[in-house]
């Protein structure tokens, strides 16, 4: 399990790895190389895991909690669970 706390980065790795459809989720000890099965749950993954990046952030935290709460068009944890791409990429990782 990836703790989305301690990630700094989410980003295509396709030329890194030298295979289609991959990316990469960085935390300050290790670096995690992911595919997925196609380019757009590829895009969908490194989206939601971005914006949970953020989400975990002191910054978002400090200006959440300073913000009024509820507002039209605020992010809500259904962005950040699509069970439709959970399957492969974490098929992949055996999890």
């Amino acid at each position: 399990m990836i703790d989305l706390a301690t990630c700094t980065t989410v980003k295509s790795a396709d030329l890194k790895s030298n295979k289609r459809h991959s990316f990469e989720i960085s935390t300050p000890e290790t670096t995690f190389l992911i595919y997925a099965d196609t380019e757009k749950e590829k895009d969908d993954w490194i989206g939601s895991v971005g914006r949970a990046i953020v989400r975990c952030s002191s910054t978002y935290q400090r200006q959440n909690t300073s913000g009024a709460g509820g507002a039209e068009g605020e992010d809500d944890d259904s962005a950040y669970s699509n069970e439709s791409n959970v399957s492969s990429a974490w098929r992949w990782l055996g999890w």
